[in-house]
């Protein structure tokens, strides 16, 4: 059977703008396909079994050629896979989806496109620039910089004497040409310009001045690509709408652990921060290590992510929770008894912590099986009792996105178990990078995981998220 490809936009940087037809592809993709400017954070949301491929180009260097990428899109579908093909912005702006899908036509490819949040109108709204104002323009022309040939080029004439706003995508290497020609052929020289690098980033950087002059300030600001470049009266009310540049947290990233993700990302997101989501533990198959003889009287769970192996393991051995009807389900932790609901099973008691659970189950613990990591049930199982152990590691994306912890400017730390398990797989390099970061931990627990691996944290006055964000609201002020 032949599988399908979605060919995606991605937007141009900021996750949140990812449609919800895009998030629900890429979270059911078997291969994503993706180029150089796609945030790695969207990354995170394809399943941890998919296979991730990097097709990116830099302005000046192809690696992977564009029939080789349309071989592997080819390739992947007839070998029955469902693909995301992610592009930054839209595919069919100046993103070479149309001769992607003319090529998968041809070759019997089903595919389908998701549109995306182009940068020639997002852009510059995070600039603070609209595209059409109604006491300025009603039009806008969208150009790229480049082109198949030196015969298909711009009419400059035509683009010269346009009232509607001018946006140029991949045009800064070839900016002095752009401004020299469009002064030629009578555009004013006194036209309001700007450029804006990493549009809806935390490094986003505009500069405004005129199309005489802007060429030159692009210069003395060493803007490089990605950028934007664009031209027209729209560019004066970058003073009454910026927004995004004057957020508190912007200019800055903050990774955070995959369990407070969610909890800390929007306010953060808010405050003008990019959000990098720490690595999640990839939960290890319990096939192996667990028969159905294996089974007991009572079953405990005792986070989590051992819910969600031992429900992969049920449907590996064709049985389900029904079957378990003389199995007595039991949680530790709140968090475990919702994930328990979640799957429809209401557990039979409830214990607040580890623990509790050992000192009121110790009588019990010869008939029942304990779930949960390895390190907890190593500290707490009793030798009688038969303990499946899962460990965690990291996923790491492949090249060039590297670890993306490493290039934030804050690590927050609102638990020690998230600390731990994060110290506990990093390197010595690692740590020793790690050490450099400025790190802010909520309660003295976790600051003393730092302590052991000799790393200086900055600790929040209150134990709370709001605690956690006013200090990297004064932490980001310093610099």
């Amino acid at each position: 059977m032949i599988g399908k490809i979605s060919l995606i936009g991605a937007g141009l940087g900021d996750p949140e703008l990812l449609t919800l037809k895009a998030l629900r592809k890429i979270q059911a993709a078997d291969v994503v396909v993706y180029d150089r400017l796609i945030n790695p954070a969207i990354l995170n949301y394809a399943a941890s079994r998919a296979e991730k491929i990097y097709v990116g180009k830099n302005p000046t260097f192809h690696p992977v050629p564009q029939d080789q990428i349309e071989e592997i899109l080819i390739t992947k579908a007839r070998a029955g896979k469902n693909i995301v093909r992610l592009k930054s912005g839209d595919p069919y702006v100046f993103g070479r989806g149309g001769e992607e899908g003319a090529h998968l036509k041809a070759e019997g490819i089903p595919f389908e496109v998701i549109p995306g949040v182009t940068s020639a109108i997002g852009g510059l709204a995070y600039a603070g620039i609209p595209i059409t104002h109604r006491d300025f323009v009603s039009s806008f022309h969208v150009f790229t910089g480049h082109l198949k040939s030196e015969d298909n080029q711009i009419d400059w004439p035509s683009a010269a004497k346009a009232e509607g706003t001018l946006v140029f995508l991949m045009g800064m290497s070839e900016l002095a040409k752009i401004t020299e020609n469009l002064i030629t052929f009578g555009k004013d020289p006194a036209t309001p310009a700007a450029i804006i690098q990493w549009a809806s980033r935390k490094n986003q950087k505009t500069v405004v001045g005129t199309l005489a002059d802007i060429y030159t300030k692009a210069q003395a600001a060493q803007l490089q690509p990605p950028s934007l470049i664009v031209i027209g009266g729209v560019v004066t009310q970058r003073e009454h709408l910026n927004f995004f540049e004057e957020r508190p947290l912007f200019n800055s990233s903050v990774a955070v652990p995959y369990t407070q993700e969610k909890k800390m990302a929007s306010q953060l997101t808010d405050l003008g921060a990019e959000v990098i989501e720490l690595p999640k533990p990839h939960v290890e198959q319990l096939a192996n290590q667990l028969t159905a003889a294996d089974l007991r009287e009572n079953i405990i769970f005792t986070d989590v992510y051992s819910i969600e192996v031992f429900a992969k393991w049920l449907i590996d051995q064709q049985l389900s929770w029904q079957q378990l009807s003389n199995v007595q389900v039991i949680a530790v932790g709140k968090k475990t008894a919702n994930a328990l609901l979640k799957q429809g099973i209401i557990p039979k008691k409830i214990y607040q912590s580890m623990p509790t659970f050992i000192a009121e189950h110790q009588a019990k613990m010869k008939q029942s099986l304990l779930l949960g990591e390895a390190g907890v049930l190593d500290k707490y199982a009793d030798e009688s009792a038969l303990a499946t152990l899962w460990r965690t590691h990291r996923e790491y994306l492949p090249t060039p996105i590297p670890d993306l912890w490493q290039t934030a400017d804050f690590l927050c730390f609102p638990s020690s178990k998230t600390a731990n398990v994060f110290i506990t797989s990093l390197t010595s390099e690692e740590l020793a990078l790690l050490a450099e970061k400025k790190i802010i931990v909520m309660g003295a627990v976790t600051a003393a995981i730092f302590a052991t691996v000799e790393i200086s944290v900055i600790q929040t006055p209150q134990a709370t998220f709001a605690s956690v964000i006013a200090t990297l609201i004064a932490e980001k002020a310093k610099l």
